[in-house]
């Protein structure tokens, strides 16, 4: 007797030859000898690379040379590529003759090239501060060695002069900021706080006068001399300021003592200063300069590389993706040959620019039914096993022609009941239904129903169901400005002399204020979340409530129109702006803001005053219009009727 297991493998297999016509043993072979293949070709290549690297380090074996025994030129050109100031410092203060050999260049380079994209953290931001000091000339000089540390310092260099020293550990504060160097020094935020002084914002010196080292918050501190008798911080300090200010009231006096200290701290003869402290400086503002700019040059020429190959791929799968969507749609079009509104489902738009949408369908139910397959077209798998791929091909097609056929079928509907001849509502009685024959006749297309949010499932569900007229409002309800629209021409009937110009546009003012008041109580007979939708139920009971505000709305505006107070208004000979003339200012009672204004030293809104006869302020309101039509964005176009 055959078990159950044997019984389902020989089931699964007869299936699986019924839907593919190849010899299953076969495709296993090949895949088994490709795969064989594979593996002999990859380990070759492994113990050729394995092979070579042994050659190379039998040559070298036993070859080492240390660092210091190099010539002090090799070194200075590793040391020169280093770009962390932290190995920079760790390799420098191991030895005293790599000590010997750092340089002002070495230090500086490896700070800027530590954060190539950013300039404003790190050691980059700290070496950009201090070199802030030593361009204006208003710090002493650091030492490479100096310049180092201060790169690396984790906490106060005052040591026991520290403010904030503590005395059972006998170490100096932390530094609260790693990356600020206040007046070119490491400092605690105590000797911050207890070592300097706050600059009053209208003090002498920030008349862009150099040679004073303001720290953040304008604050400035005491230079200090450390124990080799090197002098560090601000040339000018607080003492210096502090005499000027009490020794002189006038602004120039004040400038030109600044300037004298500054000038005495700047010679040969001063012992605070070095020799050639004006050439030194310079040098140092060269070096920080160049390697800026070649720091700003190599990051632009690689973000340019990167951006490039970023394009080159992305046009790459652009390309792909554009093969494989062209093959979706050639697939459509044979699908849908003998639909009738073949061209209307297969509206479409290539953006061969985009990455994420190249196709999109007019309609918007046959971009929501096709969706899955425009997102990923791919049919193909790069798995291991062709025999799950094919499988998955052979699903996803199916799975395509499904889409398609549900959606030629849908179309076949649209044509088979005639939808878009709207004869549901070609001869109603009813005022609001012959306003949407007339709107869905004169100013709709098909396309611009189908493209409507609300052309969707539903939709098409309701036209099965011979319910044109719900399905007709629920498409109009994704239409922009539809429902406004009709509402305005069930209530404002076109003038039986279409000759009369003063006729129309007397209808075409009422049709605004119409669309106004529509907007303005649709709000409260909305139902569902966004996008809102107003069903049949929801449009009757809007709609008797518009046409009760619409008639208040167009009696106060005539009677605003028609009051002398008005006509005076129109009589005034105040020049204007030149965009609206008096009368257009007035007509703009049909078309009020339900939005707030200011005008006049008040909040208003200008609908509330038409509804509720506030016509003292409202035609204040049209004076500010007149006048500044600017400011109220009012343009012409928006005053004609």
């Amino acid at each position: 007797m055959t078990s159950s297991r044997t019984l389902r493998k020989r089931q699964r297999a007869g299936a699986f030859s019924d839907d593919i016509d190849f010899d299953l043993e076969e495709l296993l072979n090949d895949h088994e000898e490709n795969g064989i293949a594979y593996r002999a070709e990859r380990d070759a290549k492994r113990a050729k690379d394995e092979e070579q690297d042994d050659e190379y380090a039998d040559a070298f074996s036993g070859y080492e040379i240390a660092l210091t025994d190099l010539p002090a030129l090799c070194i200075e050109r590793i040391m020169a590529m280093l770009d962390s100031p932290s190995d920079l410092y760790n390799i420098a203060f191991s030895s005293k003759l790599l000590m010997n050999i750092v340089t002002p260049e070495m230090v500086i380079r490896s700070a800027v090239f530590s954060n190539l994209k950013r300039k404003d953290v790190g050691p980059r931001k700290t070496i950009a501060e201090i070199m802030q000091h030593v361009s204006t000339r208003s710090i002493h000089l650091p030492s490479p060695h100096r310049l180092l540390r201060l790169l690396n310092a984790k906490s106060c260099e005052r040591g026991e002069q520290c403010f904030g020293r503590n005395l059972n550990t006998g170490k100096s504060m932390t530094l609260s900021g790693t990356h600020h160097r206040t007046c070119g020094m490491a400092l605690c935020d105590n000797c911050i706080k207890f070592n300097s002084t706050k600059i009053s914002y209208n003090h002498f010196a920030f008349d862009g006068e150099k040679h004073v080292a303001l720290s953040s918050w304008r604050t400035l501190t005491n230079p200090y001399q450390d124990d080799n008798g090197e002098w560090h911080g601000p040339l000018v300090g607080v003492l210096e300021l502090q005499q000027i200010q009490n020794s002189y009231s006038e602004r120039d006096e004040k400038v030109k003592a600044l300037k004298g200290f500054a000038e005495k701290a700047l010679t040969e003869s001063s012992n605070r200063c070095p020799t050639h402290y004006e050439e030194k400086a310079a040098a140092y503002s060269e070096i920080y300069k160049a390697a800026e700019k070649e720091a700003d040059d190599y990051q632009e020429k690689k973000e340019k590389e990167q951006m490039q190959k970023y394009d080159e791929c992305r046009q790459e799968r652009i390309a792909k993706r554009l093969t494989k969507l062209r093959s979706v749609y050639a697939q459509m079009v044979d699908i849908m040959e003998d639909c009738p509104m073949k061209d209307l489902a297969l509206e479409c738009t290539w953006d061969e620019e985009s990455e994420r949408n190249i196709l999109k369908f007019a309609c918007f139910f046959v971009q929501e039914k096709m969706s899955v397959l425009l997102n990923a077209p791919s049919y193909a798998t790069k798995t291991a096993v062709r025999i799950r791929s094919h499988l998955l091909c052979i699903a996803r097609t199916a799975l395509h022609s499904l889409r398609v056929d549900a959606i030629k079928q849908k179309f076949n509907i649209l044509q088979e009941k005639d939808f878009f001849s709207f004869a549901s509502i070609a001869n109603s009685s009813n005022r609001f239904r012959k306003a949407m024959y007339e709107y869905c006749v004169n100013n709709l297309t098909r396309e611009t129903l189908l493209k409507s949010s609300r052309a969707d499932e539903l939709f098409f569900q309701l036209v099965e169901e011979n319910k044109p007229t719900r399905a007709l409002v629920r498409a109009l309800n994704g239409v922009e400005k539809a429902l406004e629209d009709i509402f305005a021409l069930s209530v404002a009937r076109s003038h039986e002399n279409e000759g009369d110009a003063f006729a129309q546009a007397r209808v075409t003012r009422y049709r605004k204020l119409a669309t106004v008041v529509w907007r303005k109580k649709k709000v409260d007979y909305r139902s569902g979340s966004y996008p809102y939708i107003m069903d049949m139920q929801n449009i009757k009971e809007c709609y008797t409530a518009c046409i009760e505000e619409y008639r208040i709305m167009k009696k106060n505006a005539k009677d605003y129109i028609a009051s002398g107070e008005s006509r005076a208004f129109l009589r005034r000979e105040a020049e204007g702006a030149g965009v609206i003339s008096r009368q257009e200012a007035l007509n703009l009672v049909f078309a009020p803001k339900m939005f707030r204004e200011w005008a006049v030293g008040h909040n208003r809104i200008p609908y509330d005053d038409v509804r509720n006869r506030r016509f003292n302020d409202l035609r204040s309101l049209h004076e500010q219009y007149f006048r500044n039509p600017t400011r109220y964005q009012i343009s012409r176009e928006d005053a004609l009727a």
